[in-house]
């Protein structure tokens, strides 16, 4: 295997977010037991014998748990793991548990990359889906953590919230003219069960054309302040692009420990019990086989293909050829119609959705595999 990725989901959060249908808990109690069942199933897929790539904190939010629980796990994945040329080590912060005892913990365990929920820079806005900071709290966060040595620091921001247009790209502008090197931009999805989606009554803020249009704004606002696209939701400044995520849509290998984590070890991917108690009480020796698929080739090529258009320099046909023995535009019978409509390009070795298709990616994607 080549050097794997590490992903570890930490789940709690003080409250949760008014959107948020992800694997979290705001039960604090839980915290011990639910350490001593993570560094469990870190120990019993220990695997020292390749270098690891990346590690990614996530959750939830891992910076509201005490620091003395992230110094044990940073213990324990040294231990289980080769972490001696790992290239990048991102936490995922909220900018009211962003503290000084917090950023000294960060920082003698060698995380390099900070990933911040910002969502937007509107305080009604914040207020309105749940969240606990204030966009001044954010600042003040990330000065402290710049003042500490990170300087490879993401925000998220949210596209579609209850807010205007106008508010929306606000926050884009805010955002870009910041001490940032990273920022992710996403879709807002509504969950039934979560309190946005009894809000709106299922339906978007916003529709699709008007979602579209604020994401080609934003896209020029970016590139104006030096945030190249290099995957659909995603905008750095040069050389700043998250090494983690580009394995996952490179179809890397990485481990996933924790409730909900998502792994892909060999030909399988697995994903843990979702929530936190069903994830305690499993065994560790079922823990990787809970949920669990073996990848055959063919799905492999689609997936490869899936997640490699999503970025802006597309796939490399040579590889696709290489890894699958196949060529691409043999492998997908519709590729070459998409080809002449002008949703794909063939760049010399590259092939690509153009940048002003991005929006329709899913469109497209759903186009090649009529094929399979």
């Amino acid at each position: 295997m080549n050097s794997p990725s590490v992903y570890v989901h930490i789940p709690f959060c003080k409250a949760r977010c008014g959107y948020c249908a992800f694997s979290s808990c705001t039960d604090m109690s839980l915290t011990e037991d639910y350490f001593a069942k993570l560094f469990a199933e870190t120990d019993y897929y220990a695997d020292r014998s390749v270098p690891v790539y990346t590690v990614y904190i996530g959750g939830g939010t891992p910076s509201s748990v005490p620091t003395e629980y992230l110094d044990a796990l940073f213990d324990r994945l040294r231990r289980n793991f080769d972490l001696s040329r790992v290239r990048e080590i991102t936490v995922e912060c909220n900018p009211e548990s962003a503290d000084d005892k917090l950023f000294e913990c960060l920082v003698r365990n060698g995380v390099n990359r900070l990933s911040f929920g910002l969502q937007s820079v509107n305080d009604a806005t914040l207020r309105r889906i749940g969240r606990l900071h204030t966009y001044r709290r954010f600042c003040e966060a990330l000065q402290r953590a710049r003042s500490f040595g990170f300087c490879n620091v993401n925000a998220d921001i949210i596209i579609g919230l209850p807010e205007t247009h106008a508010d929306f790209i606000r926050s884009v502008r805010e955002a870009a003219a910041l001490p940032l090197t990273h920022l992710s931009m996403y879709a807002l999805e509504l969950h039934p069960g979560t309190p946005l989606f009894e809000q709106s009554g299922g339906v978007d803020f916003f529709d699709g054309d008007e979602q579209a249009d604020m994401y080609d704004e934003a896209v020029a606002v970016l590139a104006r302040q030096g945030f190249e696209r290099y995957e659909i939701s995603n905008f750095c400044k040069e050389g700043n692009e998250c090494k983690h995520n580009l394995n996952y849509w490179r179809e890397g290998r990485y481990f996933a420990f924790g409730a909900s984590a998502s792994g892909f070890v060999g030909n399988a991917r697995y994903v843990n019990p979702r929530s936190v108690k069903e994830y305690m009480t499993t065994s560790v020796s079922q823990m990787h086989s809970f949920e669990r698929q073996v990848i055959d080739p063919n799905e492999e090529a689609n997936e490869f293909v899936m997640l490699g258009l999503r970025l802006e320099q597309g796939i490399s046909g040579s590889e696709f050829a290489a890894r699958y023995g196949e060529d691409f535009w043999r492998f997908f019978l519709t590729a070459d119609k998409l080809r002449a409509d002008g949703f794909l390009i063939a760049d010399g070795d590259r092939i690509k959705v153009p940048s002003d298709k991005f929006y329709v990616i899913n469109s497209i994607l759903a186009e090649l595999w009529k094929s399979q």
